[in-house]
């Protein structure tokens, strides 16, 4: 199977596309795209999921630097907030791989883009095993970890 583009953003290649199809679906989807069959809670579990990761990774490097509580809790704010990470979705292009609510009409929202953002984050760490290491490195890639 050829690489999905999504993984060259990435730079990670799943083992389990499933996961990467369900990452990339809105919430409220209802059509199916390349037989992916469409759901109203779309990629809402996998960006639970993802936000929580993507604190983790955060609060890891904020703990290893020593760093004060209140450092570490401006570190989530600012690297994890909805606005910060549909840039992220935006400048790195992921955005355009985003199989949208027919009621967005064309539009990838803050929201859906920072949820999605969360959803691929949620999808690579259960790809992975679970390693967050490889988490980091697909949050570097996307410049997730960058103020």
């Amino acid at each position: 199977m050829a690489a999905h583009p999504v993984e060259s953003i990435l730079h990670y290649r799943f083992s389990n596309h499933d996961l990467l199809d369900e990452a990339l679906l809105a919430a409220g989807t209802t059509v199916s795209r390349r037989d992916i069959q469409g759901n109203p809670q779309g990629n809402k579990r996998l960006a639970l999921l993802g936000d929580s990761i993507i604190k983790e990774v955060i609060l890891e490097h904020w703990y290893l630097s020593g760093e004060t509580t209140e450092e570490g809790t401006n570190e989530v704010i600012n690297l994890a907030k909805n606005t910060k990470l549909s840039q992220v979705a935006h400048e790195s292009g992921l955005v355009e791989y985003v199989i949208k609510n027919p009621c967005q009409q064309g539009q990838v929202g803050q929201r859906t883009a920072a949820s999605t953002v969360e959803a691929l984050v949620g999808a690579v760490y259960l790809d992975c095993g679970e390693d967050i290491s490889t988490v980091e490195n697909v949050l570097e890639a996307i410049n997730v970890l960058k103020s």
